[in-house]
């Protein structure tokens, strides 16, 4: 066996032991089964082709497609901010009694930690991976960062406000906000309410309460990017989705 064969082997049987979010392309012919194929659903986000010398920060990464795009792009820095653990998850008390009647502790890890370190291994990727609620990111425990990036993360929050308000302390030069939204676009502010006692989505605000949640957050222009509808691989998932830039 040639070493290149032996390599993708190793990727495949490696990739196999996880669960994938993201679909994301390991090289040597070798690309993970992910829930999200964002290759083809990039452009309505609006990143710089170019971030050479800028520090980036993603909040909730995922298994790390836009963090590996942003070293792609030439980012000086790349880093990451997830939850400690699964179970700290924002969701109700019967959710998390619930997590943790059905699910081992060992499976929860392999989904949120495990994939996204061999990734991140198999790519030889620089991403750094920091550990904190998106609720207290700040100088004090992420640091400060050129572009703050947050994707299809609000949705899942029962507190977006407040998750603003530590992206924008977290914030240099500009956050690129992406989040499920109503897409009836009328110039009244609005939010649809999603929350279930066992659901993990709870709001979807229309572009214009987006726009003003990110200023009420302190960010002291906002720019609103596009709309789009965001698909899963296997149709399940069409959310349709509003991308804001906000300024400090």
């Amino acid at each position: 066996m040639s070493r290149e064969m032996g390599r993708t082997e190793e990727l495949r049987e490696g990739m196999s032991k996880y669960e994938w979010y993201h679909v994301i392309d390991l090289g040597h012919g070798v690309v993970t089964p992910g829930q999200y194929d964002l290759r083809s659903q990039l452009a309505p986000y609006g990143f710089p082709s170019s971030l050479a010398g800028k520090t980036v920060l993603d909040v909730g990464p995922g298994h790390g497609y836009f963090a590996f795009e942003f070293e792609k792009r030439g980012a000086a820095r790349v880093a990451t901010t997830e939850l400690p653990s699964w179970v700290g998850h924002d969701a109700s008390p019967a959710l998390q009694a619930w997590h943790e009647a059905h699910e081992t502790v060992a499976a929860n890890v392999e989904y949120h930690r495990g994939a996204f370190g061999f990734a991140i291994e198999a790519l030889g990727s620089r991403v750094e991976r920091l550990f904190c609620s998106v609720y207290d990111i700040g100088p004090e425990t992420t640091g400060v960062f050129d572009l703050v990036f947050c994707g299809s993360l609000l949705l899942h929050l029962t507190d977006p406000l407040r998750a603003l308000y530590g992206i924008r302390r977290a914030t240099r030069e500009v956050a690129v906000v992406a989040t499920g939204i109503d897409p009836v676009d009328v110039p009244e502010s609005r939010a649809l309410f999603y929350g279930t006692q066992y659901g993990q989505a709870f709001w979807m605000p229309n572009m214009t309460c987006l726009e003003q949640m990110a200023l009420a957050a302190g960010f002291s222009r906002v720019e609103r990017v596009s709309t789009f509808d965001l698909k899963s691989v296997d149709g399940k998932f069409d959310t349709p989705h509003g991308v804001i830039r906000a300024y400090p």
